[in-house]
């Protein structure tokens, strides 16, 4: 199917019926999801907000068993995520706790998702809970709350916050930290009745435990020896007495950081935990081992590549409109890298995609010695990405002007080869189509920002794998939004050029073909340095605990995590890029629907927040 069947009847009847059926499917899955997370009608889902302490408002996500009421009060449980996540991160922990019988109250932390920006981290009213202490407060004050059993659970910073609270506060009568250590803040009896889950392969174990091998160490360390009642603890035994509050017990599983948010072993032992602390009704029991959260983690992850798919068919149907008619392309470039072409500057470019972490230590450089940059930036984890992917691309110009120049001497590639310019023998600049182009990248991007609006509001569920991805923003974050997008549209502009013009592969046979082969050399050239940084990092890791790159208090374990995002984030763009860049023979419709996406997930989805390294 060329271009043109592509954008004229009948490729336009067929891609609207493809956009409709990807949106149903998103829209299904979305529901299916919202299902999982009530328990098929069991429990109540709804969204909450209340004030911190200090004055700062919280939204939390409310799961009530519908057993609960003021005549029949039920346990509760306050759920912390992690630093660089949103309450739907805990929805595996919450989900699992509520369906056995028990209030659960998921917080957005302060700094993140829907919950109020915290201040200077020096200031008298600091809240080092992140919400964490009135969260607890305000579970109890709830009618259909027993104030007499009430927990705390959280993971990594969020596990943190929790013990913090724990700590300060006697009525909790249960705690679950997860990716975090007890310090020697610990006794017998303080906090009451805790479990510590750490992964095996933990990056942030060395950091929170002080051990290499936590399995064989820990259990040995002063801090153990404060906390347990007994001399010569076990790994996976429970020691103490659950009515005193001095019950502990240490479970170490197999994973890496952020798997222990999303691990069946994990959840199971959290359940059994919070049941002998805090007394659920038998008749709402399920076994631990019968789990549902992971189909709602699937499903939100087919709603969100559902919709994104939706883009692609739906951006062909638009552009059979006479008003974007004009933007199609007309065949004119001719270009096509060798197979020792492509390989040759892929490689450089995974060179320079190879200096992240050299680049995150410039720039936290800058901002601890030279100028604070979260005054006017005040998202520092955006702030390393978005310098790191500029770096890269104003290098990547230098190296694209010095390609072009050898290959038109040559004769090899015009301006139009390069998809930035409307001419060919020329380099020019079509003021109407831009707009036109502009347009079109406004409208897809509304309608999937719409899809995922209605998911939250109408059915509490947002886009995400593992990590949050999209959500609804606040009028904050829509300030993010925009104060980030100038830098994140070059970038996707230039890289845009890099995969479409520097690198761009023979044609297929087909329309289709051709899609499919260019999205995997896109994908590849970008993606591939990345899977290879990772390994170096994790092979060691999983071989004999050695983890390579640690940096100044685990800063470079920060963000190599959030590399793993970073790479999902690269390969959907690749192909949205690939798609309207052969639809249009220009790189700016790809590049600015990518824009506006990449944009929106770090405006809604991370944190403003200090970095705890």
């Amino acid at each position: 199917m060329t271009v043109k069947e592509k954008i004229t009847p009948p490729g336009r009847a067929i891609s609207l019926i493809a956009a409709l059926v990807f949106a149903s499917v998103s829209i299904g899955a979305v529901i299916t999801a919202s299902r999982i997370q009530r328990d098929f009608g069991r429990v109540e889902v709804g969204d909450v907000w209340y004030q911190n302490y200090n004055g700062i408002p919280i939204r939390a996500k409310l799961f009530r068993p519908v057993e609960a009421s003021a005549q029949n009060r039920l346990p509760g449980v306050v759920y912390i995520h992690g630093y660089q996540n949103n309450r739907e991160t805990g929805d595996a922990y919450s989900i699992e706790t509520a369906r056995r019988g028990f209030v659960v109250l998921n917080i957005d932390a302060i700094g993140r998702g829907h919950s109020g920006i915290p201040g200077g981290i020096n200031s008298p009213d600091f809240d080092h809970t992140y919400g964490g202490k009135s969260s607890v407060d305000y579970l109890r004050k709830q009618p259909f709350v027993d104030p007499g059993a009430v927990g705390i659970m959280g993971h990594s910073l969020g596990a943190e916050m929790a013990y913090k609270a724990a700590l300060a506060d006697p009525g909790i009568r249960a705690l679950v930290i997860t990716g975090f250590a007890y310090t020697l803040e610990s006794t017998v009896s303080t906090p009451k009745n805790m479990l510590m889950i750490i992964g095996q392969y933990d990056e942030f174990r060395k950091r929170m435990t002080g051990t290499r091998d936590i399995r064989k160490e820990w259990m040995g360390t002063e801090r153990t020896a404060k906390t347990f009642p007994v001399k010569n603890p076990e790994l996976g035994k429970t020691y103490g007495d659950f009515s005193r509050g001095t019950a502990r017990r240490v479970y170490v599983p197999p994973i890496i950081h952020i798997r222990e948010s999303h691990h069946i072993g994990s959840i199971a032992e959290t359940v059994l935990w919070l049941k002998s602390a805090l007394s659920p009704p038998e008749k709402l029991w399920i076994d631990p081992s019968s789990q549902i959260w992971q189909v709602k983690e699937w499903m939100t992850l087919l709603a969100m590549a559902a919709a994104l798919a939706m883009l692609l068919p739906l951006g062909a149907f638009l552009m059979g409109l006479p008003l974007f008619a004009g933007l199609r392309d007309e065949g004119g470039a001719r270009y096509e890298s060798t197979t020792g072409e492509f390989l040759k500057f892929s490689s450089i470019n995974g060179a320079l995609l190879w200096l992240y972490l050299p680049l995150i230590l410039v720039l936290f450089g800058i901002h601890k010695y030279v100028v604070p940059i979260d005054g006017a930036f005040p998202m520092m984890m955006v702030n390393a990405k978005v310098w790191w992917f500029l770096v890269v691309n104003i290098t990547g110009i230098v190296l694209l002007r010095r390609w072009y120049r050898a290959r038109s001497a040559a004769g090899r590639v015009t301006h139009n080869d390069t998809g930035l310019s409307f001419g060919q023998d020329r380099f020019s600049l079509d003021p109407a189509a831009l707009a036109k182009t502009v347009t079109l990248a406004v409208v897809l991007f509304l309608c999937l920002y719409f899809l995922e609006f209605w998911a939250e509001k109408g059915f509490i569920v947002n886009y995400r794998f593992l990590f949050p991805f999209m959500s609804d923003l606040t009028p904050y974050r829509v300030g993010m939004f925009f104060l980030y997008l100038p830098f994140i549209l070059f970038c996707f502009i230039v890289t845009g050029v890099f995969l479409h013009g520097q690198l761009r592969r023979p044609p297929a046979a087909t329309f289709m073909a051709t899609f499919v082969k260019w999205s995997l050399y896109s994908a590849g050239a970008l993606v591939v340095p990345l899977v290879l940084f990772l390994m170096v990092q994790y092979v060691p890791l999983f071989i004999n605990g050695f983890i390579p790159f640690q940096g100044p208090n685990g800063l470079f374990v920060v963000f190599i995590i959030n590399l793993i995002q970073v790479v999902a984030m690269l390969a959907f763009t690749s192909v949205i890029s690939t798609w309207f860049y052969q639809l249009t023979g220009r790189v700016y419709a790809g590049a600015l629907l990518n824009a506006f996406i990449v944009a929106w997930i770090f405006a809604s989805s991370q944190v403003i927040a200090p970095i705890p390294v």
